[in-house]
């Protein structure tokens, strides 16, 4: 996926980059993928912004006077379909350009097709906290997003690594030198005094969480995002990215959920076997574990029969769903997993409470898969057999309204056969299931 689908970027958007950790970078990668759709681009700054370096062939208007400006901005983009717009050259540095007054971007927005604006400084650093005066974004901003560098994580909090640093120390509660983790990347993005800072009312806000460079950083990353999404504030979008890579590496996190169907009798088992131990917990137990620490943003557990003895061994941290319809089959637990959602979710991973070993990897693996290539459908697969558990996206909810008995997302999967994207089962034993006492001996002996 490329940074800007990722992103979410319509035509005639104005879009303003702040934070720190890859702003000009990001810049320069949306207008050269913009560009290759045959979209109008025109970039400015509405603080300092490094001009272009002679190799990217940037069309540079640098004028004083705005009449000027947006004359000279319509010629290039006619004859080029791209412009760098600035209002002048820094003194000290004559590389550096001066940017525009916000109250201009309208007019120049209006030539182009999507506009590009930097609005905040962070002398290439990796985070930053606002100071009074920051970020400059325009009250034309549809979308507003707020960068941070992962290479920030680990790290010690001081000037080399965060521009500003006393005020992102005052932001997070850190003194000089505490150590930074993703957890404080987060709280920077979802903070009035960080990266929602001076967003326009109407403005979209997606994160950039840049620099996702080796599989450690990417890891980061996702965690960085599902904080964020698990806010449940204004943000319903978080992109991880490494865009020092050709194409850029791009995952888009949007809410999600894990539903675990745990409201069957159990009949081949001959008892309530969600209830059964493995390893000293319960089946279910260890599968809403799994589910509890994997990214999705939500946790619900569909339960039916047996469900006075099955809720007190969950507590109070899954949403519990009760499925008065448990006797009818599978595709009411399903049902009534999606009824329960959240609006915003718009991709649902369908748990069995029989898999003992499942780990949240086997959980985010397909949650990473749509991240990175938006399939409405996602499945694991062994020796050519679909295995649970399996993703399917908002799309497709509809499709389940339809089921009837003992079916589940097997059959709307057939439907889409072609449309699957699928991960190959590495470890078997994470996804084994038990549906008889023998499996569950198996198990315990292997």
């Amino acid at each position: 996926m490329n940074l800007s689908a990722a992103l979410g970027i319509h035509s005639r958007e104005v879009v303003a980059l702040v934070g720190a950790g890859g702003k000009t970078a990001a810049l320069y990668r949306l207008a050269h993928e913009l560009l290759v759709e045959n979209q109008r681009v025109l970039a400015t700054t509405t603080t300092h912004m490094r001009a272009p370096g002679a190799g990217l062939g940037w069309p540079l208007v640098v004028e004083p006077a705005p009449e000027a400006r947006l004359q000279a901005a319509a010629q290039a983009l006619a004859a080029h379909g791209r412009v760098l717009v600035a209002a002048g050259r820094t003194a000290e540095d004559r590389d550096k350009l001066c940017g525009v007054p916000p109250a201009e971007v309208p007019a120049l927005a209006g030539l182009a097709d999507v506009t590009l604006i930097e609005a905040d400084g962070a002398r290439g650093l990796h985070l930053k906290a606002p100071a009074g005066h920051e970020p400059v974004i325009p009250a034309a901003t549809t979308l507003v997003v707020p960068v941070v560098g992962l290479q920030a994580v680990g790290q010690p909090l001081g000037p080399a690594i965060a521009h500003r640093p006393e005020l992102v120390g005052a932001l997070l509660g850190l003194a000089p030198g505490a150590e930074l983790e993703t957890e404080h990347l987060a709280a920077v993005l979802l903070s009035e005094r960080g990266g929602l800072k001076g967003v326009p009312a109407q403005a979209r806000i997606v994160p950039l969480i840049n620099q996702a460079d080796q599989p450690e950083q990417r890891r980061a990353g996702r965690q960085v995002a599902r904080a964020v999404l698990r806010a449940r504030g204004c943000i319903r979008r978080a992109v991880v990215a490494s865009l020092q890579q050709a194409p850029a590496a791009c995952e888009c996190w949007q809410p999600s959920a894990a539903i675990v169907l745990a409201a069957g009798a159990a009949r081949r088992f001959g008892r309530l076997k969600q209830a059964q131990l493995f390893e000293g917990r319960p089946l279910l137990a260890r599968v809403v574990e799994a589910a509890l620490g994997s990214l999705a943003t939500e946790v619900a557990v569909v339960l039916g029969c047996g469900e006075e003895q099955l809720a007190p061994l969950l507590g109070s941290r899954p949403c519990l769903i009760r499925n008065p319809r448990w006797a009818e089959g599978l595709s009411t637990s399903v049902q009534a997993g999606l009824a329960a959602l959240a609006e915003d979710v718009q991709a649902a991973v369908f748990l069995q409470a029989d898999q003992p070993l499942l780990t949240p990897v086997q959980i985010d693996e397909l949650l990473a898969c749509r991240a990175e290539g938006g399939a409405n459908i996602v499945a694991w697969r062994d020796r050519g057999e679909m295995r649970s558990p399996l993703l399917f996206a908002r799309p497709l909810f509809a499709e389940f309204a339809a089921l009837t008995g003992d079916v589940g997302g097997r059959a709307v999967a057939r439907r889409h056969a072609g449309e699957v994207a699928y991960i190959d089962v590495q470890d078997r034993r994470a996804h084994a299931d038990v549906d008889t006492p023998e499996d569950l001996a198996r198990l315990e002996s292997a």
